[in-house]
């Protein structure tokens, strides 16, 4: 490990890096003489690897102990004009850093100037003969993910002509194989310690007719003997054990690899895969248990994004004034189906009605940024922002705001969202997937019957995914007054985003990002755990 002003660093590579929530939480210093430090983090997605580089710019300044320059809020601000192009050339030491570590290309790639000898000597590069390092990241999930695969295997069946046919094309999907990359740079490099990511799909995935799981666990145990079956060249015949970050052991479970996020402080019900390798000899050193996490006071929706500047929503294809805003919303009263409400409902939105002609919010934050130190002890906080980031709301149909304003009122009554079985006819959108009452297919299942769905304030929410990035449907804000689904930042914060995260890209990738991250909250308390190996490989390291 090198040394710089007393402080150790462990050298961190992030594969399937995302935007970085596992590195961010990874990062942040734990108190000690060791800190992890994000060497590499590889990333194919073009808008990624510049929220991957912008992030590695600014924890340039952390690593080094020195004050971030107000120019870096400034431009995530955008309250001046300074561009990334010239931020780069007033600081070119913290920027040729974040653009050796940042490094945008595509895993599993074999051949070609760019093949995987490219990436080996950018690890070789980065990591400086350290042999004690950390592997981190999560192969692409949606192979591996519950509705994933029941869609695409939907799909398959309709162009195949065979449910046999159409699960073989699926089984020999790529994307089942991606894990092998993270595996063959286990295979060569040997890091003393990785954590690796995936979704709770993985349990139950099959590759042709046999489980995937046990032969994943299988491969990371020894590394070496895989790369033989996969025809790979590896440097050593190290092994790893397989801990589990919930029981701090080798489990003989595997769902006690489960981790669920909303035990430990996340305000998301966002139930992953995370398994924790440990590489033999240092498996001597620290023994058959390692540090589990700490169950946490549960954080909620309300928690998390309720001292949030209030925002109105957007209309498409319409005036999208202010007042058209609020006019449109209380003509909801007019609605033939208004009279199918409970009558509960129905006072609540006039209730909302009236509050909203008052309401002077615009589509974007203008409010000063405020601290909240009480929330998940200061985590989120940067006294140095003026502004809230990417708090901005998408436009929606109108008919769909008739449709948020019904959801939202209705959890707000009933602690829970609503399905399209208690829409009145009126209300459901015109798809050929939804069944009216009035229908005589009532015997058939209503298909995606959560189509809308509406966070609840006093719970964690339901899992942010990168579908949010298409729709708002399934995150619709729990304020019937603002009538909208979640801005970029409430989508990140549910995340555990620090409030001094900035997403590149526009609103849409933005989503993207955010939906596809580990939360950084949960990551550093893994890191916590990861740090406890280290600290006893060091201490054994320096008693020789």
């Amino acid at each position: 490990m090198s040394n710089k002003e007393n402080m150790q660093f462990i050298p961190v590579v992030d594969l399937f890096a995302g935007p970085g929530g596992l590195n961010e939480g990874f990062s942040h210093k734990i108190k000690g003489k060791l800190r992890f430090k994000s060497v590499l983090s590889v990333e194919k997605e073009a808008p990624e690897h510049l929220t991957l580089s912008l992030r590695a710019f600014y924890r340039f300044f952390l690593y080094h102990d020195m004050p971030v320059p107000k120019e870096y809020y400034d431009y995530i601000q955008r309250t001046s004009n300074i561009s990334r192009v010239e931020l780069w050339k007033l600081y070119p030491e913290a920027a040729a850093e974040a653009d050796q570590e940042a490094l945008q290309y595509t895993l599993g790639t074999e051949d070609g100037p760019h093949g995987f000898s490219f990436l080996e000597d950018k690890i070789r590069r980065a990591l400086k003969n350290e042999k004690n390092w950390l592997l981190i990241g999560g192969p692409p999930c949606q192979a591996y993910s519950l509705v994933g695969r029941a869609k695409q295997l939907g799909e398959l069946k309709k162009t195949e002509g065979s449910v046999s046919e159409a699960e073989e094309k699926f089984y020999q999907d790529h994307r089942h194989k991606l894990y092998r990359q993270y595996l063959r740079i286990l295979a060569v490099f040997s890091p003393a310690v990785f954590v690796m990511e995936n979704v709770k799909g993985i349990l139950s995935a099959k590759l042709g007719r046999d489980p995937i799981f046990p032969k994943i666990l299988a491969d990371l145990r020894t590394p070496h003997t895989s790369a033989k079956e996969y025809g790979w060249e590896s440097n050593s015949n190290h092994t790893y054990h397989i801990f589990s970050f919930v029981t701090g052991t080798e489990p003989d479970k595997i769902s006690d690899y489960l981790i669920k996020s909303e035990n430990y402080g996340i305000p998301q019900a966002r139930h992953r895969v995370i398994l924790l390798g440990v590489r033999d000899d240092i498996w001597k050193v620290i023994g058959p248990k390692v540090g589990s996490l700490k169950v946490k006071k549960r954080t909620s929706v309300s928690d998390a994004i309720g001292k949030l500047p209030v925002l109105r929503s957007g209309f498409t294809h319409r005036e999208d004034s202010l007042e058209a805003w609020k006019s449109y919303l209380a003509a909801i009263i007019k609605e033939k189906y208004f009279s199918e409400f409970s009558n509960e409902v129905k006072e609540a939105i006039r209730k909302y009605t009236q509050q909203r002609e008052s309401f002077s919010a615009g589509r974007c934050s203008q409010e000063s940024y405020e601290n909240d130190k009480n929330l998940l002890d200061g985590w989120y906080c940067d006294s140095s922002l003026k502004y809230y980031l990417n708090h901005e709301t998408r436009a929606h149909m109108a008919s769909d705001l008739y449709r948020y304003l019904y959801v939202a009122t209705e959890g707000e009554l009933q602690s829970r969202s609503p399905q399209l079985k208690d829409f009145p006819d009126g209300l459901l959108p015109d798809h050929k997937n939804v069944i009216k009452k009035t229908e005589k297919k009532t015997k058939i299942e209503q298909k995606f019957a959560d189509r809308f769905k509406v966070q609840i304030w006093g719970k964690p929410s339901s899992t942010i995914t990168s579908h949010i990035s298409k729709d708002g449907h399934y995150f619709i804000h729990p304020d019937p007054v603002q009538c909208r689904s979640l801005t970029v930042r409430e989508a990140a914060r549910l995340q555990t985003f620090p409030d001094n995260y900035f997403f590149e890209g526009n609103r849409t990738q933005q989503y993207h990002q955010v939906g596809n991250a580990v939360p950084p909250f949960l990551a550093n308390q893994l890191s916590q755990i990861v740090y406890d190996i280290f600290e006893r490989i060091s201490a054994k390291d320096s008693n020789e």
